[in-house]
Parts: structure tokens; sequence; C-alpha cells
């Protein structure tokens, strides 16, 4: 018994897709993916810690962890400022302050990704 060879391919179609046009595909796929998860992460991180997401009358100011359920914060509350210490159970007053007791931050020196890469190749 013999069997029978497969029909041969439509002309007009290619008989075996490029792997160039998959990889292709696939990496478009992958990067619109990736864009989309920081474009989500990023509007979810302004929501919750981003200025002014307390309103118009309450600011944090300044966050910092000191443990995994334990922080401080600079919360501006019209003409005060407090220092609020939060942890698992609690949230209190830590201190208050108005603008011209409480020292301005040092200022934050900005770096581009260059200085960085020349800073590290200079070692």
């Amino acid at each position: 018994m013999q069997t029978a060879a497969p029909p041969p391919p439509p002309a007009d179609l290619p008989a075996d897709p490029s792997p160039f046009l998959d990889l292709a595909v696939t990496l478009l796929a992958f990067l619109a993916v990736v864009l989309l998860a920081w474009l989500a992460a990023r509007w979810l991180l302004r929501r919750m810690y981003g200025p002014g997401a307390g309103g118009g009358r309450i600011r944090v100011l300044e966050r910092l962890p000191l443990e995994p359920r334990r922080t401080l914060y600079v919360v501006e509350a019209g003409e005060k400022i407090l220092l609020v210490g939060s942890t698992e159970h609690e949230i209190r007053v830590l201190g208050e302050f108005t603008r011209e007791e409480l020292p301005a931050p040092p200022p934050v020196e900005r770096r581009t990704f260059l200085d960085v890469l020349r800073s590290v190749r200079g070692r």
C-alpha cells in the first residue's frame, strides 16, 4: 500500500514563515507588555506615594521607612509641619513644627546616567 503525498501548499502563501518575522512579532509583543506594566506601576506608585496624594491641605513631604512596619512621615497640614510615626498598630504625632523651625532639606545632587558611567569607568 502506498501513502498519498501531502498536497502542495497554495502558491500565494510561503511554505515556511520567516523566523525573523516570528522573532520580531514576539519582541514587539514583549515590549508592549513591558511598557504597559511600567505605565501601570508608575500610575500606581504616583497614586499611592506621589506628591499631593492627600489633597490640597495635607501633603506628605517626606517618608522614611525604619523597619518593614515602622515608618516616619513629615506631613504638612495647613501651616503646621508634623513628624508622624506609624507602626503596625498605631499612628502617633511625634513632633510639631512651623516652616521656620524646620531646617531646609539638603539639595539633592542629580547625576545623569552618563555621569555615573564615567565615574565607574574612571575607577
